[in-house]
This record gives structure tokens, sequence and C-alpha cells, in this order.
């Protein structure tokens, strides 16, 4: 979403580049920060047409082992070896192995505890904020809302689609019931999205109709700028 987005601003596509003299890396994460919610001061968007895409959080953990641990060996790396050996925890765990100790595999490294904590710690405590929420599977929709809205064919890339095939059908029910304990909020506010395929013609229609505000806006900002 960030990709599509930087290229909605920029007109250009992101390219992750190192610099040779210093080893930092300009990655999308670093430029387009994600806050938690308690960190922004929400009354600052009052009035902007706010939009949540989301994920049935036993899918979200799911992806975070294949793609994270598997594909990125983030357990392997440095520091984070050192606190698994520590504790004990298997360096390469099966997709069963790492739900039944998520929680500590969340402490002991940075990015797990990002991509698997909860979805109410980005978007907040109510759904009511939003004017639109997406599942992440409706990228066809998402691609219709922003097309429509820039007048412009957009494509929502494809992006961390690296490690082994994995599903949810892999962990046993009592797994499956631990997730959604812990992710019992997020199910609570969003768990009618979770899967839905939302009709295309009535995202179409949102979009016009929130192009048509934004232009307005931008008129009567224009209109006061020239007075």
């Amino acid at each position: 979403m960030k990709h599509l987005l930087h290229g909605i601003k920029t007109g250009k596509r992101f390219t992750t580049t190192t610099d040779q003299a210093t080893g930092a890396v300009r990655h999308i994460h670093r430029e387009y920060r994600t806050p938690k919610f308690s960190s922004i001061k929400s009354e600052d968007y009052r009035g902007f047409f706010k939009i949540a895409i989301v994920r049935d959080p036993v899918e979200r953990v799911v992806s975070a082992w294949r793609n994270r641990v598997m594909h990125h060996k983030e357990l392997e790396d440095g520091s984070t070896a050192e606190k698994i050996h520590h504790v004990g925890l298997p360096q390469k765990p099966t997709l069963p192995q790492f739900v039944e100790c998520l929680e500590e595999y969340r402490a002991v490294n940075k990015s797990i505890a990002v991509h698997t904590a909860p979805l109410v710690d980005f978007l907040g405590p109510s759904r009511n904020y939003y004017d639109l929420i997406f599942d992440i599977s409706e990228s066809r929709q998402i691609e219709v809302f922003f097309s429509t809205l820039t007048g412009e064919d957009r494509k929502l890339p494809v992006k961390q689609i690296g490690g082994p095939p994995a599903n949810r059908d892999q962990l046993p029910d009592e797994l499956v019931q631990k997730l959604e304990g812990i992710y019992k909020d997020d199910y609570r506010l969003f768990g009618d999205v979770f899967g839905r395929q939302t009709d295309l013609q009535l995202i179409a229609k949102r979009a016009k109709r929130h192009k048509a505000s934004l232009n307005g806006f931008l008129a009567r900002l224009k209109s006061r700028l020239l007075k």
C-alpha cells in the first residue's frame, strides 16, 4: 500500500537503495513510518477522508512466519539469535511452534513484534474513525478506488510474498483459538470485514463522491488564497 501511495504522491516507483558511504538503507518503511494510534493526535485528521486496510489476524501471523521468519530469517540475525539461544527457543520454528511461543518471539525481535501487533494498536479503538475499510484481499477494490480518485490506472504492487507455502490449516484448533484470543479486539471491531469482497461499483461511487468533495474543497481554498 505504501508503494501505491508513494507512486501517487511522487509519480515515481519507490526503489530501495543503500548509501555506499554509510551503508544506510532507504527502505519504504523508513520513508513512511507506521505509527501506533496512541502516538498521533486524531483531532489533527478531523475532516480527512480516512481509509483502513485490515487483514485477518490469524492470516497475519501465518504471513509473518512465512515471510519474516522463513524467508527473511529474522530470527537468525545477530542479537536476536543470541536472545533466542538464551531463552531456549527454536531458531527455525515450525508454524505451530512459532504460534505456540508467539509472545516470546515477539519479545526478542522488534520486526516480528510489529508484524504481529494487534490491528487496534495501529488503527485505534473505534472503526467509526474511518470512512472506508478494506480487507487486504480486496486488492481490486483498492485499485478501483484510487484509480477513480486520481483519474489514472493504479495497481497495488504485490510485495513480501517470499517464503514457503503456509496457511491456517496447518495450525491445530487450539492454536487458532489461542490467536483468536490474543486478537479478540481485532475480531470484535473488524471481524465482519475479514474476507469480505465489496461491490466494485459501490467503491467507484464512494471514490467519485470523495473526489467531488475534494475538488470542492480545493476550489474553495484557492478562492480564499486569491482574495
